[in-house]
């Protein structure tokens, strides 16, 4: 294991909050302790990181209410996903690990699934409750599921944030139909702009714990029981406003200028999907028993 993010980075294990776990953050080149990265698979991963009951406490403290001025951009997001997903799976019973405010779960009953979500976040799950879906809990290891009972299992930006990733993928693998899926997102630690951007790459956040390559992400599934059916770029749709806004991790005064310049050429709400190559989609199906 060597330094992945060296001189410069900055611990901050005193913002293990909700108030530095919420998606919008822009606290961008900080992490919850010191960032390791494997010599051999090239996964980086905090050492000594939080404690999973102080994490769980500040995502159940997490709110974002930008999240609801941005949902329109995530439903899009979701029914690009979904339609990719479609050529391999029909629609069916769907557990959406992370849901937040429901987004995906909005794209995915209007195409047909019958989702059901997971989301430590107190605030979003209540948001989630109130556009009609069920949230099942908000403790993937605490489930009370029955096995086998989805064809989709779906974590959106959430792999990350674990510390125990491998363990669960073994439980999501336990949830799913035979013939199921798993389609996940992560931030791509190997792409080009973060190699180039090293720790003020936008993703090296308090709380990312986990560091995938493409490289490393399907290693941990192999290990996991699945087999990676198709893997490739991901980009998300949210209001140009919104990507201004996230300058404020750089710079406050480009970030003000930039949304002021969008508001005048009435372009702040326009929806727009850049790709940067720096995040993976993944849909990935269990390996038959005894394979693997």
């Amino acid at each position: 294991m060597r330094p992945r993010f060296r001189a410069g980075g900055r611990p901050q294990r005193g913002r293990v909050d909700g108030e530095s776990f919420r998606p919008s953050a822009e606290l961008f080149g900080s992490t919850s302790g010191p960032v390791l990265r494997c010599q051999t698979c090239g996964h980086a991963a905090v050492v000594d990181a939080p404690q999973q009951n102080s994490i769980l406490e500040a995502y159940t403290e997490s709110d974002d209410p930008v999240s609801l001025r941005e949902a329109e951009g995530q439903v899009e997001t979701a029914r690009r996903a979904l339609a990719r997903i479609e050529r391999s799976l029909s629609p069916g019973r769907l557990l959406d690990l992370g849901c937040w405010t429901g987004s995906l779960m909005e794209a995915a009953r209007r195409r047909g699934w019958a989702p059901v979500g997971i989301e430590p976040s107190r605030w979003a799950a209540a948001e989630a409750r109130r556009r009609g879906f069920e949230v099942a809990g908000n403790d993937l290891f605490a489930h009370q599921l029955p096995p086998h009972s989805f064809r989709l299992v779906v974590m959106g930006d959430v792999l990350e944030h674990l510390t125990e990733p491998l363990r669960a993928l073994r439980t999501v693998r336990d949830l799913l139909e035979p013939e199921g899926g798993l389609f996940l997102t992560v931030p791509n630690a190997g792409s080009l702009v973060a190699r180039t951007l090293g720790r003020r790459w936008w993703s090296v956040l308090p709380m990312h714990l986990q560091y995938f390559t493409r490289g490393s992400l399907e290693l941990a599934l192999r290990q996991s029981g699945f087999q990676v059916e198709w893997s490739r770029s991901h980009a998300k749709a949210f209001s140009m406003r919104y990507y201004a806004e996230r300058l404020e991790g750089y710079s406050p005064l480009v970030a003000r200028s930039t949304v002021g310049a969008l508001r005048v050429m009435r372009l702040a709400d326009r929806m727009w999907a850049p790709d940067f190559h720096d995040r993976l989609q993944v849909l990935a199906r269990p390996l038959p028993p005894g394979v693997g």
